[in-house]
């Protein structure tokens, strides 16, 4: 699987060239964003005065949400009590690996900054093929929030 950043707003999630979804930012320096998972809309919005929460809606119902802790993790968490969470791995903390509760990885999404177009791709590795796609934008959504929080680029 991979994600292609095919302008500065638009993430596209492929696997083997076949299209599952996408992540639209609403403007370039905005956290607000929309994923479509198939016919799926979801609605992803900022909380709070800091944004340190965000919301996943589908048609006004919240489906999941995110939070930043103060370690820069961020659990992304459902409804049915599941609970995942991203951090940041490597070196120069430049990788991200998504967790489930029990702190088995299920995947790593590894980003390749593209100067040309001064924007991120990445590739997302696994052992288990993730079938759940909007987990999969949720946690591109995540690490490009991480990225942004850390560098400071949006606030």
């Amino acid at each position: 699987m991979e994600i292609k950043c095919t302008n500065n707003k638009t993430f596209e999630l492929t696997d083997n060239s076949e299209k599952l979804g996408h992540l639209t930012y609403d403007s370039l320096f905005s956290f607000k964003a929309n994923a479509v998972v198939g016919n799926d809309n979801f609605k992803i919005t900022p909380k709070g005065i800091f944004s340190t929460t965000i919301s996943v809606t589908n048609n006004e119902t919240e489906v999941a949400s995110m939070q930043m802790n103060w370690k820069g993790n961020i659990t992304i968490s459902f409804p049915n009590g599941h609970a995942f969470i991203l951090k940041a791995t490597g070196t120069f903390l430049n990788k991200y690996v998504l967790e489930d509760q029990d702190g088995q990885r299920l995947m790593l999404l590894n980003p390749d900054f593209n100067w040309a177009k001064f924007s991120y791709n990445y590739s997302i590795s696994y052992d288990n093929k993730p079938q759940d796609i909007l987990l999969v934008l949720l946690a591109t959504y995540a690490a490009n929030y991480y990225i942004a929080a850390m560098s400071s680029s949006v606030y």
